[in-house]
């Protein structure tokens, strides 16, 4: 490395005085590579190894899923609402009751027309039921046809009157004859074998 010192010198003026300033510089200049140590072989660079975190990933084993246990369910007792006498024993008014028919005319061509008597009066209908909500709905059955009304007729208190569509093959046979009343599981009167009438026209 050389270097150079030069001065320099400058004169001013302040106010009518003279003010003289010199000023030194010293300049470097590098040279080639002057300053460098030896030629040394450089050793190779070293690898940068960097090392990443070891993550541990666990894979779960398939899960047996057990069967949920049936819950156990306590019965719960029911306490049956209380209904009234007349609706429980309606259907028990016609036991041992003498249930007689009598068929009337029949003309060819037209309904048979028959009724129940009925002893006392047809309950519900001519005969008041105390402490009921039934409503009283008579049908008979004769064969395997079914009357079309039953119904009570102004001044005959014990009959109860009926009707049915029968073919003319019924005529004088026997035939099973019944009675019911709705909200009765069976009928409250039958006869296995009532003789059916023959016509009389």
């Amino acid at each position: 490395m050389k270097y150079s010192i030069y001065n320099k010198e400058k004169t001013s003026t302040v106010k009518g005085i003279m003010i003289n300033k010199r000023y030194t510089r010293v300049a470097f200049i590098a040279i080639g590579a002057a300053c460098s140590g030896p030629d040394y072989p450089q050793a190779p660079a070293a690898p940068i190894v960097i090392e990443a975190p070891s993550v541990d990933i666990s894979v779960p084993a398939p899960s047996r899923q057990e069967p949920s246990p049936t819950p156990e369910v306590t019965p719960v007792a029911t306490q049956e609402q209380p209904t009234q006498d007349g609706d429980t024993q309606h259907c028990d008014l016609f036991n041992n009751m003498d249930i007689t028919v009598v068929y009337m005319d029949w003309k060819r061509n037209e309904p048979l027309e028959f009724y129940f008597k009925i002893p006392g009066g047809v309950p519900g209908l001519s005969k008041t039921i105390p402490d009921t909500t039934n409503t009283w709905e008579y049908s008979g059955k004769i064969g395997d046809h079914t009357t079309s009304s039953c119904n009570v007729i102004s001044g005959y208190a014990e009959r109860l009157y009926c009707k049915v569509n029968l073919p003319s093959e019924y005529e004088y046979t026997a035939r099973q004859l019944s009675l019911s009343l709705n909200g009765c599981e069976q009928p409250i009167y039958t006869d296995p074998a009532t003789t059916i009438p023959g016509f009389i026209n």
